[in-house]
């Protein structure tokens, strides 16, 4: 990893490019988790990001910063409790001031199935192959 992309992710947000219908980007920020080289945040499951995934899996994401390294991948949306669970402690562990305050509409989403995780694998070479951040 680089010097320039290890400080972009100790930043932990990410710019989210996924693209409409129509061929246009879409970026949202949001929160950055890293799992064994993979890309992951949290989101409720009826975003515009998820529709937008749907339809096409291709993306861009921007780490750190709206104009920072750019990681070009393959997102899906995961539903499974675990990975979902563990991306919700890693907020808390990256942001545990605004956790304390938004953390339980999280929870709730968690728990009636309305969150779900989603999954970017970077392109080949993965330029965080490996890297897993934060360590729980």
């Amino acid at each position: 990893m680089t010097p320039e992309l290890e400080r972009a992710v100790k930043r932990y947000n990410l710019w989210f490019g996924s693209y409409k219908k129509s061929g246009d980007m879409v970026k949202v920020q949001v929160w950055l988790t890293i799992n064994n080289g993979q890309i992951e945040f949290l989101t409720p499951d009826n975003s515009y990001k998820v529709k937008r995934i749907r339809t096409n899996p291709r993306v861009i994401c921007y780490i750190g910063s709206r104009d920072g390294p750019a990681i070009p991948g393959s997102a899906e949306v995961v539903m499974g409790r675990d990975a979902i669970w563990r991306a919700y402690r890693a907020y808390w562990k990256i942001h545990p001031l605004v956790m304390a305050v938004i953390g339980l509409l999280i929870r709730r989403r968690i728990q009636t199935h309305k969150q779900v995780l989603v999954r970017v694998r970077p392109g080949e070479p993965n330029p965080l192959a490996s890297v897993t951040d934060p360590v729980l």
